[in-house]
């Protein structure tokens, strides 16, 4: 049991023609895409990311067809083999069944005190979670091996437009005047935040170092006009 995956990156000419492909490849192939990102910047090349799940007996003739979108760019194919995780959750879950069995053989016996059956309950309640939980990786990892995952990116194919709209100079003006009220604003925040952090410390400085210091040119200012 092999898991398969892989990756693609590839750069289109026509951006919507190529979209249009991809679901006539996926539906050919029996795909579909489990996850899809679509950027559309303006005045800049779109992408899109998508995460495909194809069918394993499928997956090389769908990369074939997939390569003929664009120029491809990037391209990784993996392998990963889980056939001894899958035969140890099997195990795992063939005890843990037989445990439940016993279990539910016990209660249905309704032997000893009210105290040993609700024990039994719980232990039936604990492994029957355990079941659920295993039986849910066990569905995960048949369906890694069933579909291939195939992580796409298209590009675009862009070149600039040397009459492409740009910001008139108004819009420039006033956008600049926003961001030198808004620096301003956060200049003075900061000056407040300072004054407010280490004021208090200052004027203590202040009050045991200011006021000797005072007294003391007071005395030599005496002593020079004496002098």
């Amino acid at each position: 049991m092999i898991a398969r995956t892989a990756s693609l990156s590839i750069t289109v000419k026509d951006f919507a023609a190529s979209r249009a492909n991809l679901d006539a490849i996926l539906a050919r192939h029996h795909g579909y895409a489990a996850e899809l990102t679509l950027s559309t910047p303006e005045n800049s090349a779109r992408s899109f990311l998508t995460s495909l799940r194809i069918p394993q007996a499928e997956l090389t003739a769908a990369i074939a067809d997939l390569r003929t979108l664009g120029r491809v760019e990037f391209e990784k194919q993996t392998g990963e083999e889980v056939t001894q995780q899958h035969a140890d959750l099997v195990a795992r879950l063939k005890n843990s069944r037989e445990e439940e069995s016993r279990l539910q053989a016990i209660l249905q016996q309704r032997t000893g005190k009210i105290e040993d059956v609700l024990q039994v309950e719980e232990e039936i309640a604990r492994v029957r979670g355990e079941i659920e939980s295993m039986e849910a990786d066990q569905k995960a990892l048949e369906h890694r091996v069933d579909f291939a995952s195939v992580d796409l990116e298209l590009k675009e194919e862009y070149k600039a437009r040397l009459d492409a709209p740009s910001n008139s100079a108004a819009t420039r003006l006033h956008n600049a005047a926003v961001d030198g009220l808004h620096y301003a604003w956060d200049v003075s925040l900061g000056i407040v935040r300072w004054v407010v952090e280490y004021g208090p410390a200052l004027l203590v400085y202040l009050v045991i170092f200011g006021i000797p210091a005072y007294f003391l040119w007071r005395r030599y200012r005496k002593m020079h006009a004496r002098l």
